[in-house]
C-alpha cells in the first residue's frame, strides 16, 4: 500500500514481500515487512532470519497496531519493531492510498514471479494466537479484504495497472505439510547446531538443559620411530582444558581421545586444497598453488629471477634457478645427494618430489 500521489518520492504505506537486505545486492533475499507512518521521518523494514525457499508455499503474516509491527512467517515470530508509532494514515491523505499486488512500486519495474495463494487484510491489528490457526478457518465475513484462495472475481475488484494483465487463476497442487522434527537427522554436511533458532534457544536458556557429553578424538601423526609429532602431549592437555573451560558454562563437558599414527611418509606430507600436480609449474600463476611448499607454483607465481647458466647442473641446488623456467635448476634441486629434496624439490615429474 503506497501514497500514490507522491510514492515515487517516500515510502508512506507498508510492503510485504521479498527482497535483499543490501538494497542493491543479488543474494541473500528474505522475506520482509517495511511500514512507514504519514508523520515517520523514514520507514523500518523487519527481515526474516533466513533466505526465502523457492518452490515452497509459506504463510506470510504482518501486523501494526499504532505502536508494534511484527513479522511471522508460517506462523513463527520472525521479527518486530516499535520504531514506528501513530496512525498509519492521515484522514485527509486516505484518498491517496493505493494497493498494489505482485509489485512494489510499479515505476521501478520490480515485479512478483510467483504464485499468490490468497490475501486477507484486517483492519485491525490480529493476535499471534489468531494468526496462527489454519488461513482457511478464518472468518472471511470480518477482514476489510478476503480474497482467499479465491480470484475469480478478480476483474471487479482488481484495475489492471501498465500490464494490462490481471492475476491469473491456475490451480495448483497443495503440497504435503513438511515434517520439521529436532528429532530427526539433519541433512547431511548440516548439524542442529546450524539452525539459528535451536542454537539461540540453547544459548539463551542453557540452564533449562541437563548436562551433555562430547567426545572428539585428536589424530596425532608422528614418524616412523614415533618422534616428531604434530602435536605435543602439552599442547594437546592445554587445547582440552580451555575448551572444557569454555564450553562448562553451558552444560557441556568434552571427552577427549588421542589416536597415534606412526607414519614417516605421512607425517611429512603437505596437502594443498585445490591444487592439482598438473597446475605446478603450467607457465601460469595458480593462487592455490602459490605457496612456499611448491616453490610457489613451481614459479609460476614469482618473477623470472637471475640464474646464470653457470650455476645450473652444479651439482648444488640454486634457489634463484628452482623454477619451471630452469627446469628446476636442471635436477640438482630434486637430487638427494645434494639437497633435502623434502624442502627443495618442485618438480612434480620428479620421483624423489
Amino acid at each position: 500500500v503506497f501514497d500514490n500521489c507522491s510514492h515515487s518520492l517516500s515510502e508512506k504505506g507498508w510492503s510485504v514481500g521479498i527482497r535483499t537486505v543490501e538494497p542493491a545486492g543479488t543474494k541473500d533475499a528474505r522475506f520482509y515487512f517495511t511500514l512507514r507512518t504519514d508523520r515517520a521521518l523514514k520507514s523500518t523494514t523487519i527481515y526474516s532470519h533466513h533466505r526465502y525457499r523457492a518452490n515452497v508455499w509459506t504463510h506470510l503474516m504482518v501486523t501494526y497496531n499504532g505502536y508494534n509491527m511484527t513479522l511471522y512467517v508460517d506462523g513463527a515470530k520472525m521479527g518486530e519493531s516499535s520504531l514506528q508509532s501513530g496512525n498509519l494514515y492521515s484522514p485527509f491523505m486516505q484518498t491517496c492510498r493505493t494497493l498494489f499486488l505482485g509489485s512494489k512500486q510499479p515505476d521501478l519495474g520490480q515485479s512478483f514471479r510467483g504464485h499468490i495463494g490468497g490475501v486477507v487484510l484486517w483492519g485491525y491489528a490480529r493476535s499471534h494466537e489468531d494468526l496462527q490457526k489454519p488461513p482457511l478457518q478464518i472468518d472471511l465475513n470480518e477482514p476489510v479484504l478476503a480474497m482467499w484462495a479465491d480470484f475469480t472475481s478478480v476483474e471487479r475488484l482488481w484495475t489492471q495497472y501498465k500490464t494490462a494483465l490481471h492475476p491469473t487463476v491456475i490451480t495448483t497442487p497443495v503440497p504435503e505439510q513438511e515434517l520439521v522434527s529436532s528429532f530427526l537427522p539433519p541433512a547431511c554436511g548440516v548439524t542442529q547446531c546450524d539452525n539459528t533458532d535451536i542454537i539461540s534457544g540453547y544459548n539463551n536458556n542453557w540452564h533449562l538443559l541437563t548436562p551433555k557429553r562430547i567426545r572428539y578424538r585428536i589424530v596425532n601423526l608422528l614418524d616412523d620411530d614415533g618422534m616428531n609429532p604434530t602435536v605435543t602431549p602439552a599442547q594437546i592437555q592445554v587445547q582440552h582444558q580451555a575448551l572444557n573451560e569454555a564450553f562448562l558454562p553451558y552444560n557441556i563437558t568434552l571427552e577427549l581421545s588421542i589416536h597415534t599414527v606412526k607414519n614417516s611418509s605421512l607425517r611429512q606430507r603437505f596437502i594443498l586444497s585445490n591444487c592439482r600436480i598438473g597446475k605446478i609449474g603450467n607457465r601460469q600463476c595458480d593462487p592455490e598453488c602459490d605457496h612456499p611448499r611448491t616453490g610457489h607454483d613451481g614459479g609460476d607465481c614469482l618473477g623470472i629471477g637471475h640464474c646464470y647458466n653457470w650455476k645450473r647442473q652444479d651439482g648444488v641446488c640454486d634457489m634463484e634457478c628452482n623454477t619451471i623456467h630452469y627446469d628446476y635448476d636442471d635436477g640438482d634441486c630434486c637430487d638427494p645427494d645434494v639437497t633435502d629434496v623434502l624442502k627443495t624439490c618442485f618438480d612434480p615429474e620428479s620421483p624423489n618430489r
